[in-house]
């Protein structure tokens, strides 16, 4: 399962919702953490939506990485309406 994130330059970041370590805010700008791929970042206005694509092999999300993914979410739609 993969979080993918657009913002309003045409680009995308995609993250996959398996060993999250941390999500939040700094400065304006949201970030998003796992083990294996890292971090992105980018300006809360740039932002423009997301979506979660289930298409991926590993479809489940672990009780932890569910946690991190929620919160991520969360920030991503207040910063949408």
């Amino acid at each position: 399962m993969d979080l993918i994130i657009f913002l309003k330059d045409g680009t995308q970041y995609e993250i996959r919702a398996y060993r999250l370590k941390e999500c939040g805010i700094r400065q304006q700008g949201f970030f998003i953490e796992s083990y294996k791929e890292g971090r992105i970042e980018f300006p809360l206005d740039s932002l423009i939506g997301f979506k979660i694509d289930r298409s991926k092999d590993r479809a489940t999300v672990h009780e932890w990485d569910s946690v991190i993914l929620n919160s991520a979410l969360t920030i991503l739609s207040k910063y949408l309406t």
